[in-house]
C-alpha cells in the first residue's frame, strides 16, 4: 500500500508541474558573445536562448566551457548531452533541432599594413592563415583547410584554450598573414580587453547557421533536438 501511495504521489506531482525538472549538460568553447561564462545570468546569446527555449519544455541546463575539439568528442561519446554553437558540417552525426539559434559571419583579418583581399579560395594560395582546429568556418574547413592541413606554409592550426587571443598575437607578431574569425566574437575579444580592434577586415569568408546539437551516443538525443525545436518555436510565437 505504501508503494502504491508513493507512486500516486509521484504521478500527482508530475501532473501538477511540481516534479523536478530534468537537467541537461551543454558544452562549448569560449566564444563570447555567443557562449560565455561571465556569470550565471549571462552565459552568452546562444546559451541563454537555448536555456529559455528548453525551460518552456521543462528542462534546465548546466553549461561548461571546454576546448572545442574536446567538446565535440565529449558529446559524440555521450559524456555530455549537447554542444552549443555547432554547425551541421562540424558534427553531421549529431541530432539538430529544426531551426538554428543564430547565424555566424566568418571573415578574414590582416594587419592594417596589408593590402590582401579575399577573392575566393584561389586568393589564399600565397597566404599563411591562422585557424582553430575543428571549426568548420561555414564549410571552409572542407573546401580549403583539410586539403592543405599538412602545409605549414599555408596553415597554422591551433587548439586548446584561449585560441583566438593566441591567433591575434601571432598575427600582430607577423607569424601569420591573416586569421579568420567570427566578426562579433573578434569585436568582443578586443572590447573585453579594453582595446580597439585595429585589425583590417579583408573580406567575408562564409556565413554559417549555429545550433545546439545533441549527442548521437545518448538515447534521448533525437528527442532533445525536437524538444529544443518546439521551445524555440514557442519563444518565437510568444507575445
Amino acid at each position: 500500500m505504501l508503494r502504491a501511495a508513493l507512486l500516486l504521489t509521484g504521478c500527482f506531482l508530475a501532473g501538477t508541474g511540481m516534479a523536478q525538472e530534468r537537467t541537461i549538460t551543454l558544452v562549448a568553447d569560449a566564444w563570447c558573445p555567443f557562449n560565455c561564462l561571465n556569470s550565471d545570468s549571462d552565459r552568452g546569446l546562444l546559451v541563454e536562448r537555448a536555456a529559455a527555449a528548453l525551460a518552456r519544455e521543462g528542462f534546465q541546463i548546466q553549461y561548461h566551457e571546454i576546448p572545442w575539439s574536446r567538446a565535440i568528442v565529449g558529446v559524440r561519446n555521450g559524456q555530455y548531452d549537447g554542444i552549443v554553437g555547432a554547425a551541421r558540417d562540424e558534427t553531421p552525426d549529431f541530432h539538430f533541432p529544426s531551426e538554428p539559434l543564430a547565424v555566424a559571419r566568418f571573415s578574414f583579418y590582416t594587419m592594417p599594413s596589408s593590402s590582401w583581399e579575399y577573392e575566393g579560395l584561389e586568393s589564399l594560395a600565397d597566404l599563411r592563415l591562422g585557424v582553430i582546429q575543428d571549426y568548420s568556418y561555414g564549410g571552409l574547413r572542407a573546401d580549403y583547410i583539410e586539403p592543405n592541413e599538412g602545409d605549414s606554409s599555408r596553415l597554422v592550426m591551433l587548439r586548446g584554450d584561449q585560441v583566438l587571443p593566441r591567433l591575434v598575437q601571432m598575427l600582430e607578431l607577423g607569424r601569420i598573414d591573416a586569421l579568420i574569425a567570427e566578426e562579433r566574437v573578434l569585436e568582443h575579444y578586443f572590447q573585453s580587453n579594453g582595446r580597439d580592434n585595429t585589425l583590417r577586415h579583408a573580406g567575408l569568408a562564409r556565413k554559417e547557421a549555429l545550433y545546439v546539437a545533441f549527442s548521437p551516443a545518448r538515447e534521448g538525443g533525437p528527442d532533445l533536438a525536437a524538444t529544443l525545436g518546439r521551445g524555440l518555436e514557442s519563444l518565437a510565437n510568444a507575445p
